[in-house]
């Protein structure tokens, strides 16, 4: 098993990220691009999701496509991150041409990540705007990983939060070699850790040290003791796990409806509880190498399962990187590297 070479979602040849964050305003904005657009579909299973353009990617539906894909802080004030991506796409002359129209298809999805002391109104501006400008100017292959981009302010039930991505490649039984790769704003209502920690709960699927090489537990899974960590009030918590599978296999719409699907299974495996009420968890999945006619596909179904699977470990391994990698804000939650790091 190995990751690709940077263990980050832009392995996938194609893919773009770019971050930025307030300080002052304690919020982030993340924005995943390319130079062409991506064939796209998505999976909700949080009951508090805050999302735009999400339907346009059922497959019931005519635009499967993503010019840009926006993960973003601010709860449904955040929303307003896609516009402006939407509009700098149509600057720069990108998008879904209809009657000489250029309209850049920007599906996004926020986290709330609000703080009652803040001033996000000042100036009447939308500082999400600001943020999702400079994260698009920023788009690069390399970016940071922990407190950034929409994770900048992220916090899960016992630890702080953050932005966390992952990558693996392998060859396929038609000989070629397709890589994957996932990016996520772990904000999550649940536990990270195996009980009391610092073991994570998915810490078996752990490469190369990624998240602190503490490898598997061989504790038992105790679930009242993590009961008793979740938050007493955890019932008006508004939290989520967002993020993005990418692969450059060749994929039809509904093939990757079936990655999204099988992604949320690395939420589950690395928090606990997920999908709850009060979240908001939503995978998009992305290919760079669309085909439109799934008969004329050198992937298999038995091949498709193993992307599902793989993409799943990515997801997984990215929330906990998201957590590894964080720096405590404002005092939110302590960090990782804070309570366990010798």
């Amino acid at each position: 098993m190995q990751p690709a070479l940077k263990n980050l979602i832009t392995d996938v040849n194609g893919i773009l990220v770019g971050s930025s964050e307030d300080k002052e305003l304690c919020t982030g904005v993340t924005v995943i691009a390319g130079e062409k657009p991506f064939l796209a579909a998505v999976d909700v299973r949080g009951g508090g999701p805050g999302t735009k353009e999400t339907d346009m990617l059922n497959l019931e539906n005519s635009i499967g496509r993503a010019d840009a894909i926006v993960l973003s802080g601010g709860s449904a004030f955040g929303l307003d991150a896609s516009s402006e991506i939407q509009r700098l796409l149509r600057k720069d002359k990108k998008g879904y041409v209809v009657s000489d129209n250029i309209i850049p298809l920007v599906p996004s999805a926020v986290i709330f990540d609000l703080q009652p002391s803040k001033n996000y109104w000042e100036n009447n501006q939308s500082i999400w705007k600001s943020l999702a400008k400079s994260a698009y100017e920023n788009l690069n292959k390399s970016f940071l990983l922990g407190s950034k981009g929409a994770g900048y302010a992220a916090k899960t039930a016992t630890l702080k939060g953050g932005q966390g991505s992952a990558s693996w490649k392998q060859k396929f039984s038609n000989g070629l070699e397709y890589t994957v790769g996932s990016i996520v704003i772990n904000n999550a209502v649940g536990n990270p850790l195996l009980n009391k920690g610092p073991h994570f709960l998915s810490g078996y699927l752990e490469l190369e040290n990624e998240f602190g090489g503490l490898g598997p537990s061989k504790e038992i899974f105790d679930e009242v003791i993590r009961a008793k960590r979740l938050n007493k009030d955890f019932e008006n918590q508004l939290n989520t796990v967002i993020g993005i599978v990418a692969t450059d296999a060749p994929l039809t719409r509904n093939n990757l409806k079936r990655l999204a699907i099988m992604s949320h299974d690395g939420i589950a495996r690395s928090i606990h509880p997920s999908h709850t009420p009060m979240d908001g968890d939503t995978i998009f999945a992305i290919t760079t190498n669309q085909i439109e006619d799934e008969s004329k596909s050198p992937v298999s179904k038995n091949d498709l399962t193993i992307l599902g699977s793989r993409c799943s470990d990515c997801v997984a391994r990215a929330c906990n990187r998201a957590i590894y990698e964080a720096e405590s804000i404002d005092n939110l939650k302590p960090s990782w590297k804070e309570l366990f790091e010798k």
